[in-house]
């Protein structure tokens, strides 16, 4: 008798530990984070970062990259780069083929002009269009996935030093995008989110005052363009910082459980400004400062939120503007492609082949518009155009290929197939030209060299936070697995235009 009760009793505690464990997995399961904080570096280098890595804090980038899962080998799934293009990518999952951003700024086919990534109306190349939005934006943001699977009820907020940055990520359905006016010194936004500015960002606005920003014992901000060297200061960083913890203060992010976002970028490149102590190693000092910036937002993060509540991602947008090199000082071939006379020679040399007539509308950078419309009223075939322009223009010297966008659109090869992600066909030129190294190309109208990007590099994307452990990936991925990857962890629908896998 004894026998059968003691296995009764150990048959329910059996059950009752079962449950017990069911439930806990069970809470594991379900259990999503109240917050994600999703960082983009603008510029930031890997090996700049390993090199001063010695000089960092225990709360910034030694924090994460000790405890959070590092991968160390993120690269961008597309080429050229840019900030817009990257913060894009990030923000919907996919790249610029799909999402309609392949930079800041374009010619826009209507007006013939150039404009600004984020123009609602045409304007010049300018952030300060009339009311930027993100209405060239072809897809949906993780900002608007998660709006629409909490039916608006999870808080959205885009913090960024550049309006490009903040608007790209916020997408159509953010609460609020915001940004430094490089004009004011001031945060602003755009009344595409509000009809007016929340309160937190006016009484922010009103206690720093923008002229005690220049104030500096390392920079000199002088001139028209002072506020954006600012914005390129470790101090529009350190700015970017106290804002972002306001927000999460003033708008209780994080303090129940619907999962809110806020999205912040940070940089990293160039000073654009002088420095009074030339005997500073300005980069080094930015770096240093940035990781304690970094440092002190997740520390007072994790104290407001809760450590098993919040969620950091923090990648680099995989590019950095180069110094300029005059490399005939070396010997070194080199020259100027002159993009407003190579146009005006294509336009000749369609002329003599077709007729007389404006075969060439607008150039910008790198590309060449062609006149679509008058090529289909002369019944003429685009491909054969773009051919016969391509064939004219790889004779001139300095032009070491020509991407046309027949070719680009259909391209299957991987080394046209990172150029095809990174084109849009509705926005972009009919010819993409690649100079030979050590040329660039000029335009004699706006006075600007188009400078190479450094693209294709590797760099760190780390998650650091709630139910994330701590382990270093050498494998390779690519950013647009970052969106997917929040999308999974915070159980909500990936972005539409989204093809990418989430991160293991």
């Amino acid at each position: 008798m004894n026998k059968y009760v003691c296995c009764l009793i150990l048959s329910i505690l059996s059950t009752i530990e079962s449950n017990a464990d069911n439930t806990s997995n069970r809470d594991n399961v379900t259990k999503v984070p109240r917050l994600v904080v999703n960082i983009a570096i603008d510029q930031l280098r890997p090996e700049l970062l390993d090199e001063y890595m010695p000089l960092f804090s225990n709360n910034g980038f030694y924090k994460l990259f000790n405890m959070g899962c590092v991968y160390r080998n993120a690269l961008m799934p597309f080429s050229p780069v840019d900030r817009a293009a990257a913060i894009a990518s990030i923000s919907t999952g996919s790249y610029p083929y799909y999402n309609g951003i392949p930079s800041s700024g374009w010619i826009s086919r209507k007006t013939l002009q150039p404009m600004f990534c984020t123009a609602d109306q045409v304007s010049l190349l300018t952030p300060r269009s009339s009311t930027p939005s993100p209405i060239n934006l072809k897809s949906s943001t993780l900002s608007d996935e998660l709006k629409i699977c909490t039916n608006g009820m999870a808080k959205v907020y885009n913090i960024a030093l550049d309006s490009d940055a903040a608007i790209m990520y916020a997408g159509y359905s953010s609460d609020c995008a915001t940004w430094i006016d490089f004009h004011t010194g001031l945060w602003t936004t755009s009344s595409y989110y509000n009809d007016t500015q929340p309160q937190w960002i006016s009484t922010y606005n009103t206690i720093n005052d923008a002229s005690n920003k220049l104030k500096s014992r390392v920079y000199t901000f002088k001139g028209d363009e002072k506020y954006v060297g600012y914005a390129s200061s470790s101090l529009a960083n350190d700015d970017l910082t106290n804002l972002a913890i306001q927000c999460v203060s003033s708008e209780m992010l994080g303090a129940d459980d619907i999962p809110d976002l806020i999205n912040l970028q940070y940089s990293a490149g160039d000073i654009k400004n002088d420095v009074r102590y030339p005997i500073i190693d300005i980069i080094q000092y930015k770096y240093v400062e940035l990781d304690k910036a970094l440092g002190r937002l997740i520390s007072v993060i994790e104290q407001k939120v809760g450590k098993e509540n919040v969620v950091f991602v923090v990648t680099s947008t995989g590019y950095y503007d180069e110094t300029p090199v005059d490399y005939s000082q070396y010997n070194i071939p080199s020259g100027t492609v002159y993009i407003n006379r190579t146009s005006s020679l294509l336009n000749m040399f369609l002329s003599a082949l077709y007729g007389n007539a404006h075969y060439v509308d607008a150039y910008k950078d790198d590309q060449i518009y062609l006149n679509r419309k008058l090529i289909e009223q002369r019944r003429l075939k685009l491909n054969e155009v773009l051919e016969r322009s391509r064939e004219m223009l790889l004779m001139s010297e300095g032009i070491s290929d020509v991407y046309t966008s027949f070719k680009l659109t259909n391209a299957v090869d991987r080394s046209s197939l990172i150029l095809k992600r990174g084109y849009n066909l509705d926005v972009c030129g009919d010819l993409v030209i690649k100079v030979a190294p050590g040329w660039k190309i000029y335009n004699e109208n706006t006075k600007k060299y188009q400078e190479n990007r450094k693209s294709g590099f590797t760099f760190p994307l780390i998650l650091y936070g709630a139910g994330i452990k701590h382990e270093i990936v050498y494998d390779l991925v690519e950013t647009d697995q970052i969106a997917p990857t929040i999308s999974k962890k915070i159980k909500i629908r990936a972005p539409n235009a989204c093809k990418a896998n989430s991160l293991k």
